[in-house]
């Protein structure tokens, strides 16, 4: 009898010990994004047509965002992938250039905490990215590619607004690129030539402020709900490059809606749902 209790004191100890373990463990969790978006595009690429060409696209964006280490909730990294299609016409309506693009961004970010409503968020990105274009008008070069990766700094405020109990989250991003590579293929220049015959001694430079300035800034609105939370926003990017003796523009400005979530992933009855979460988002 006195065996039995010991074994059963034994064994609640045992489980106490392990449910404050649970609870006092801490698990990362990524935080989530996707956004699709509509957007108004402007586009002058001198390689292919003199006119700047202007016309609507649509966007997605995906982005995911965790802490290094459940000890350092300071530092988090993020990646992106964002991808976009556009149509879009010359001023006369004579001609349209078809877009696509794609592009992976990885980065960095400090978090500062100096009120309590509010995130100061500080950091840099690498990112690479390619576009297609095609205006079918041009008989010999139809196509030009865009190819280029880009070191940026970027900046993050978050800020939460007490809006009759429901938290509204205020989100303002800001990406300016400072050094990259860029491949600009010259005047004239065939991509048969360049690729076939290997003349591209003057199609990759290097970048940065002096030949290359661009931004890309956000302003998102989170609204929190029971199990996600939706995002309303606007997304401006302002790109502008030159290179032999051309200058290209690419200008987007576009209206967004998503959803926002903490995202951990489970697998089999060995791994389940822990108790405690950490999220970069907090």
């Amino acid at each position: 009898m006195i065996k039995l209790i010991t074994s059963i004191g034994l064994l609640l100890c045992s489980v106490s010990l392990f449910s404050q373990n649970n609870d006092i463990s801490k698990y990362r969790l990524i935080n989530t994004s996707d956004r699709l978006g509509i957007s108004r595009v402007e586009l002058l690429d001198p390689y292919l047509s003199p006119l700047e060409y202007s016309g609507i696209g649509i966007n997605y964006e995906h982005t995911g965002q965790k802490f290094f280490s459940t000890e350092n909730t300071n530092l988090s990294m993020e990646r992106k992938i964002k991808a976009s299609v556009a149509y879009s016409t010359n001023p006369q309506q004579t001609a349209a250039m078809m877009y696509m693009g794609a592009a992976y961004n990885w980065g960095m970010f400090y978090h500062f905490r100096p009120a309590s409503r509010l995130q100061l968020l500080a950091g840099g990105t690498a990112d690479i990215g390619i576009g297609y274009k095609y205006l079918p008008r041009n008989v010999n070069n139809p196509v030009n590619v865009d190819l280029a990766t880009n070191l940026n700094i970027a900046g993050k405020v978050r800020y939460d607004i007490p809006f009759h109990q429901w938290p509204v989250r205020l989100n303002y991003e800001i990406e300016i690129p400072v050094l990259g590579y860029m491949f600009v293929p010259q005047m004239g220049a065939s991509y048969y030539e360049m690729f076939e015959l290997g003349s591209l001694s003057n199609a990759f430079h290097l970048s940065s402020l002096h030949n290359k300035l661009a931004s890309y800034k956000k302003l998102i609105f989170d609204f929190p709900f029971k199990h996600s939370t939706f995002r309303l926003g606007v997304d401006m990017a302002k790109l502008k490059y030159k290179a032999n003796d051309m200058v290209f523009t690419q200008n987007n400005f576009s209206l967004q809606i998503g959803l926002k979530y903490d995202l951990y992933i489970f697998s089999g009855r060995k791994k389940l749902a822990p108790d405690n979460f950490i999220s970069s988002d907090k």
